[in-house]
C-alpha cells in the first residue's frame, strides 16, 4: 500500500469516526432532550411523534407533539429550532438561535384550573442568556374556556405571528413580560369573545405590528331576540347590537404595568360605528349603583393613554318598551362625529393631569342639528364635569317618535332652538338653559294608562297647558340631583327636563 493510499485511508477512517461520533452525539442529545421533557415537573402528559437533532447544523425539531402544563394544553404539528450556536453555548454560556418555527400550535387555557398548585412556590433562579433572531408561528389557534364542556370564552386563529430579536435573561424573567423583542407582526382572524351570559363579541380580522393596530368588522351580538332576552335578566338591562367596521390605532405602544395591560396611541379611530340599544321597562328596576364615566375610565382594568380618539359617521339608536300594547319609544342619532381628547387613566397623581374633552356633532331624530361639548377630569374622585349643547329645529314629528309610544302623549308645533350649559359632580348639577319654541302644544292621548317611570317616561313632566305657546325664554340657576342607580344620561336628561319645565310652566 502506497503512502498516499495510507493517508487517504486514514482520512477516511477519521471522517467515518467523526460521522459516527456526530450520529452518536445526535442520538444522545435527542435522548437527553426526550428524557428532560418526559421527566419535567412543569410538563405533564408529553407525547410526540419524533425528535430529531442535528448538532452539525445546530438544528433540532419535534413533530406532532402535545403536553399539559398547569392550566394549559398545548399541541402542534412541528417545532423547529435552527442555527443553534454551540460555540456561544460552550464558551460564552449564551443560547443563541437563528430561527424558531412553530407550526399549527393549538393552545387551550382553562380558567377554572386549580391555581393552588403554583401558589406560594418560589421561582428558581435562572442564570442564562437567550437570544433568538427570528421566531415565527403559523396557523395557530388560542382558546380560553372554563372547561371542556362549555363554549369558549375566547377564541382566535392566528395565521401569522412574527417576532424578531428576542432576548431573555434572569432580569427579564423577573419582569411582567419575561422577554424583550424588536419588530413584530401579528395577524388574527375568526376572533370570538364571550362578554357575558347575554352577549358575544366577534371580529373578522386583526392586524398588529410595531407601530399600527387595526381591527375590522367588530360586532357585539345578543344571544337572544328581544322577547327572549327579558327571560334571562334579573333586572333592566340593555340589549346591545353593535357593529364597528374599523378600529385603528396609529403609532401605538403597548406594555405591562403592575400586571395591567398598557396601551398608548396619539390617534385612535372608530369608523362608521352602529350601536342599537333596547331596554324593556316592564322588567324590575336595576338597583345597582351606576358609575360616572370618569370613574369608569379611572377604574379600567387596563392603563389607557389616547391623545385623540375620532368617531366618524356613527349611528346610535335607543329604544324603550314601556307598554305591551305599544311599540317602543325611539331616540336616534345619525351622522354622529366626535373628537375625544386626553382619554387617559395614567399618571393620575400629576398636578397637571389633563382634562378630557369631547366634541360631538350629530343629527337628532334625523332632522335636528345637535352639538355637544363635554369635559371632565378622570383623576377627580368627585367626578366633576361640564356639559353644554345646542339643538336646532326639532319638529313635533321628531319628538313624537318617542312621546307617543312611550308615554301616550303627542306634541304639536316644535322647538326652534335649545341651548344648555351645566356643571356638576357625581351628586348634583346646576346651570342654565335657553329655549325658543313655536306653536308648541302637548296633549295626553286616550287610554294612556299608568306607565312605569324610566328614562323616556320622565318626558311626561313636559305636559303643559293645552293652548299652543310661542316664546323665547332663558332660565338660570337650574338644578338637578342625580339618582345613583341611573346612568349619566338619565342625569343629563334631568338637567334638560328641569330647564324645560321652568320655560314651559
Amino acid at each position: 500500500m502506497t503512502k498516499k493510499s495510507k493517508i487517504s485511508l486514514g482520512v477516511g477512517v477519521v471522517l467515518l469516526l467523526l460521522v459516527g461520533v456526530f450520529i452518536g452525539l445526535n442520538k444522545w442529545v435527542a435522548h437527553k432532550l426526550k428524557t428532560a421533557l418526559e421527566e419535567s415537573e412543569a410538563i405533564q402528559e408529553f407525547v410526540y411523534k419524533d425528535i430529531d437533532v442535528n448538532l452539525l447544523g445546530g438544528d433540532a425539531s419535534i413533530t406532532a407533539f402535545s403536553f399539559h402544563t398547569g392550566d394549559k394544553k398545548v399541541s402542534a404539528e412541528k417545532l423547529a429550532v435552527k442555527g443553534v450556536s454551540v460555540f456561544k453555548y460552550l464558551f460564552q454560556d449564551k443560547i443563541a438561535i437563528s430561527a424558531v418555527q412553530l407550526t399549527a400550535p393549538n393552545v387551550v387555557i382553562y380558567s377554572e384550573e386549580d391555581k393552588e398548585k403554583t401558589k406560594g412556590k418560589k421561582k428558581e433562579k435562572n442564570d442564562f442568556d437567550l437570544a433568538i433572531s427570528s421566531f415565527e408561528i403559523s396557523h395557530a389557534t388560542l382558546k380560553l374556556a372554563k372547561n371542556d364542556t362549555v363554549k369558549n370564552t375566547l377564541f382566535l386563529r392566528l395565521p401569522t405571528v412574527e417576532l424578531n430579536e428576542i432576548t431573555a435573561n434572569e432580569n427579564s424573567l423577573a419582569s411582567n413580560l419575561p422577554f424583550k423583542y424588536g419588530d413584530f407582526q401579528v395577524e388574527a382572524d375568526s376572533i370570538f369573545f364571550n362578554i357575558n351570559d347575554e352577549h358575544d363579541m366577534m371580529a373578522k380580522k386583526l392586524a398588529i405590528n410595531s407601530s399600527f393596530l387595526q381591527v375590522n368588522d367588530i360586532s357585539m351580538v345578543p344571544l337572544y331576540d328581544k322577547q327572549e332576552f327579558q327571560k334571562h335578566i334579573p333586572y333592566e338591562k340593555d340589549r346591545v347590537e353593535l357593529v364597528i367596521p374599523e378600529l385603528k390605532l396609529n403609532s401605538w405602544k403597548w406594555g405591562l404595568e403592575n400586571d395591567s395591560l398598557k396601551i398608548e396611541s396619539p390617534l385612535a379611530q372608530l369608523n362608521q360605528m352602529d350601536l342599537a340599544l333596547y331596554r324593556d321597562k316592564r322588567v324590575n328596576d336595576d338597583p345597582r349603583h351606576k358609575k360616572m364615566y370618569s370613574k369608569m375610565i379611572r377604574e379600567l382594568p387596563i392603563k389607557l393613554n389616547l391623545d385623540t380618539l375620532k368617531v366618524k359617521n356613527a349611528k346610535l339608536q335607543y329604544q324603550e318598551k314601556v307598554k305591551t300594547d305599544r311599540r317602543p319609544g325611539l331616540v336616534k342619532f345619525t351622522e354622529l362625529n366626535a373628537s375625544i381628547y386626553n382619554l387617559t387613566n395614567m399618571g393620575m397623581r400629576k398636578t397637571n393631569f389633563p382634562t378630557t374633552s369631547i366634541e360631538v356633532s350629530t343629527y337628532f331624530m334625523g332632522e335636528a342639528d345637535l352639538k355637544v361639548n363635554w369635559s371632565f377630569d378622570i383623576s377627580n374622585k368627585m367626578d366633576e364635569f361640564r356639559i353644554s349643547g345646542h339643538l336646532n329645529n326639532i319638529s313635533s314629528q321628531g319628538i313624537n317618535q318617542f312621546l307617543k309610544p312611550a308615554l301616550n302623549v303627542a306634541a304639536q308645533g316644535g322647538i326652534r332652538d335649545m341651548q344648555f350649559d351645566y356643571s356638576g359632580n357625581k351628586n348634583k348639577a346646576s346651570g342654565e338653559m335657553k329655549l325658543i319654541y313655536k306653536d308648541f302644544k302637548v296633549e295626553v292621548l286616550k287610554n294612556d294608562g299608568e306607565s312605569k317611570s324610566g328614562f323616556l317616561s320622565a318626558l311626561a313632566n313636559l305636559i303643559i297647558r293645552n293652548e299652543a305657546t310661542s316664546e323665547e325664554k332663558t332660565q338660570k340657576n337650574i338644578t338637578a340631583t342625580r339618582t345613583i342607580n341611573k346612568s349619566f344620561w338619565n342625569y343629563l336628561w334631568k338637567m334638560v327636563r328641569n330647564g324645560a319645565l321652568k320655560s314651559f310652566l
